[in-house]
């Protein structure tokens, strides 16, 4: 008599892959989705139309108005549209059951992760590629864009990717959209003021280089050209993932 030995084979619900299709899934069915991203590129398109032209011929006005459409507006519709994606989940209770399909949480996490981050990536591409667009339109600019403009393109979509990753992350933790915002917006707008405020009544220029390592001042010096504070802005991105992970490991949903 033989015994026929069957290697064991991971299901295709338990791979990586297959919860991030999940994920993605989730992601796109859900209304809100497409009103945080038509939201975003409506703005960047009035900022693009609204903005006045500052007659410096140094710059190409069109990235300009682009860069400030993000630093003001667009960035934080995006990280809340991040936070949402776990915190709507939380809120509907709809959070058991994805933990019930897939009870690998770090690899829950790793999958929204990944598709909040791809999504993100692309989204600020597109919606940042379609403002310089329009905005070298209106000021006769297009003729002056070039590579240059491509890769700062690349770099606001990896930024807002970046900063999208790391509201998921404070949303794994808080679990509530209200108090996640609240984190988040001390994080990316408060903390940078106080820093400042503190340093400069103190004399403190330790305290003062600390700020241009916040995400959004990091950030800044990214798309400005300073390719090292990129470190910086994953080494935030890393935390808020490990904490998401460390959340979803360590508490009931």
């Amino acid at each position: 008599m033989t015994t026929t030995t069957t290697a064991a084979t991971v299901p295709p619900a338990a791979t990586l892959v297959s919860t991030a299709a999940a994920e993605w899934w989730k992601l796109r069915s859900l209304r809100s989705t497409r009103w945080f991203l038509g939201g975003a590129t409506l703005v960047m398109l009035l900022m693009a139309v609204l903005e006045s032209n500052n007659g410096d011929p140094t710059t190409i006005q069109a990235v300009s108005v682009a860069v400030a459409a993000v630093n003001y507006f667009v960035q934080h519709i995006l990280a809340a549209f991040a936070m949402l994606a776990i915190t709507s989940e939380f809120a509907t209770r709809s959070i058991t059951v994805t933990l019930v399909c897939t009870p690998s949480r770090t690899r829950v996490m790793l999958a929204k992760t990944a598709v909040v981050g791809s999504v993100v990536l692309i989204a600020g591409m597109l919606v940042t590629g379609l403002g310089v667009v329009a905005g070298a339109t209106r000021f006769d600019e297009l003729g002056d864009l070039g590579a240059a403009q491509v890769v700062t393109v690349f770099k606001i979509g990896s930024y807002l990717a970046l900063l999208a990753v790391l509201a998921l992350g404070i949303g794994t933790l808080v679990r509530r959209t209200a108090g996640g915002l609240a984190v988040l917006l001390v994080l990316i707008l408060i903390l940078p003021e106080i820093l400042s405020l503190v340093a400069e009544r103190f004399g403190l220029d330790g305290l003062g280089t600390a700020i241009n390592f916040t995400p959004t001042l990091a950030g800044s010096r990214f798309i400005g050209g300073e390719w090292e504070f990129g470190l910086v802005l994953l080494g935030w991105t890393a935390a808020g993932v490990l904490g998401g992970i460390w959340a979803l490991s360590t508490r009931d949903a």
